[in-house]
């Protein structure tokens, strides 16, 4: 694929597709993650939680699709393997553990928060470092419904 020439140089545009793929990974965990937990909540508030959980990942889906060509917009190929994705994570997954709703949700709550201030650190290098505002603008909107989802958990924890 040739290379933009849209007014970053190669070192910056090789940068923000570190940092697009980065927050990409972070998307594809979080979302297998919502993905495991719709499918195996139980106990009273099990179709609240199912639904809210289902809402989140297809949240995430779109968010997804719109970073991954965001990479291919800058001249790169996003991670496209869940070898990749798990590599260049800052989430974790846990094969085989499948905790209570409280603990589902509070776990989807810090994820969010996690992604949050990851992609804040992004805005900040995308846009001072590398001279990408439109990427910076991305980051934002990524953070914008990672703060509404963190914040609809949130709530869902109150007592």
């Amino acid at each position: 694929m040739s290379t933009p020439e849209i007014g970053l140089s190669k070192d910056s545009l090789n940068g923000v597709i570190t940092l697009l793929n980065d927050a990409l990974a972070d998307q594809h965990v979080l979302y297998i993650k919502l993905r495991n937990y719709h499918w195996n909540v139980a106990g009273p508030r099990f179709y609240m939680l199912h639904g809210l959980f289902e809402d989140q990942y297809n949240q995430i889906a779109e968010a997804i699709d719109e970073t991954a060509e965001r990479v291919r917009a800058m001249g790169g190929r996003p991670l496209s393997t869940m070898r990749e994705f798990l590599d260049n994570s800052q989430l974790a997954e846990a094969p085989g553990d499948f905790p209570d709703a409280d603990t589902m949700v509070a776990n989807l709550l810090a994820d969010h928060e996690a992604v949050i201030r990851k992609l804040r650190n992004a805005i900040e290098v995308s846009d001072d470092a590398y001279g990408d505002a439109g990427t910076a603008d991305h980051f934002t909107e990524l953070i914008q419904a990672h703060e509404k989802m963190a914040w609809m958990l949130r709530v869902t924890l109150e007592r």
